[in-house]
C-alpha cells in the first residue's frame, strides 16, 4: 500500500495538477502599444468603464479573432496577438471605442433623469472621453507611416 501511495504522489508531482504548480510563462514577445492600451483601457477607474471577459469576446469577434473565455489578462492578450497590421488595429480600436460609447449611454441617460447624479456620471464619461481620445493616438504613434 506505501509503494502505491509513492507511485501517486509521484504521479501527481510530475503532472502538476496541484493548486501549488507555477503557471505557464508567457513568452510571446509583444509590440509596445499592448501594455500601452492596456494601461489605459482595462482598469475601470482609469477608463470609467469595465471591460469584461464577454465584452473582449465580443471586440474579437468584430475583427474576426476567435479567444477562448479565460481570464480577461489572458483574453486581452490573445486578442492582441490577433492584430498583425495597422487596418486590423484600427478595427479593434473602433471596437474598443464602440463598446466604450455603448457602456457611456446608460451614464448618459442617468444623469437625464437624475441631475443630483450628475457630478458621479460625469467623472465616468470624462475617463470614458479621455481613453478614447488614447485610443485615437495609438494608430499614430505606434503605427507611423512608412
Amino acid at each position: 500500500m506505501e509503494d502505491l501511495r509513492k507511485e501517486f504522489e509521484n504521479y501527481m508531482a510530475d503532472r502538476c495538477v496541484t493548486s501549488e504548480c507555477e503557471s505557464e510563462e508567457d513568452t510571446y514577445e509583444y509590440p509596445d502599444y499592448v501594455e500601452a492600451i492596456n494601461a489605459e483601457l482595462m482598469p475601470p477607474a482609469k477608463s470609467g468603464v469595465y471591460i469584461s471577459r464577454w465584452d473582449l469576446k465580443m471586440v474579437g469577434d468584430a475583427i474576426d479573432a476567435s479567444i477562448a473565455m479565460d481570464t480577461r489578462a489572458r483574453m486581452y492578450k490573445m486578442l492582441m496577438r490577433s492584430v498583425h497590421d495597422k487596418e486590423t488595429m484600427g478595427l479593434l480600436l473602433g471596437a474598443f471605442t464602440s463598446l466604450i460609447d455603448a457602456k457611456t449611454e446608460p451614464y448618459r441617460e442617468m444623469m437625464e433623469a437624475y441631475p443630483a447624479s450628475r457630478d458621479i456620471f460625469r467623472d465616468k464619461l470624462d475617463k470614458a472621453e479621455k481613453t478614447k481620445a488614447f485610443l485615437e493616438t495609438v494608430i499614430e504613434t505606434y503605427f507611423p507611416e512608412e
